[in-house]
């Protein structure tokens, strides 16, 4: 397991909004490969991460797909595009984003309960 010192959270929001730039620039600017490569290998020391994973998935075709860095600062065993890494809180902002999707398409509203859409869910609390 890598270990990260400072504050986590911080770093989890900015590697998140990095990501986020990150799909968004290649799916609108087409960035040259070797310009992405180099964006990358410059936020790794920007935000002293040892690794990471990048992959890009446009028209259901892998359009970017590379490793960077190492798995384990132990073993030194090095990032590639297969290397499975924790996602952290990442998917609640995917799971947000899906949904702003169906509200806009009208299929939910934002106001109802979840049970409307979900008959099991249950809270503490009704």
């Amino acid at each position: 397991m890598i270990r990260f010192e400072g504050n986590l959270t911080i770093m989890k929001h900015k590697l998140s909004f990095f990501l986020f730039l990150l799909n968004v620039g290649l799916v609108q600017a087409q960035v040259p490969e070797r310009d992405m490569d180099e964006l990358i290998q410059s936020t790794l020391k920007t935000f002293d991460v040892p690794g990471m994973s990048v992959g890009v998935i446009k028209d259901g075709q892998i359009s970017y797909a590379k490793g960077f860095g190492v798995r384990s600062l132990v073993t030194k065993q090095t990032m590639d595009e297969n290397t499975l890494v924790g996602i952290a809180s990442n998917s609640k902002g995917f799971t947000c984003v899906a949904l702003a999707i169906l509200s806009d398409e009208g299929k939910l509203d934002w106001d109802d309960p979840v049970s409307k859409y979900i008959p099991e869910f249950q809270m503490y609390d009704p």
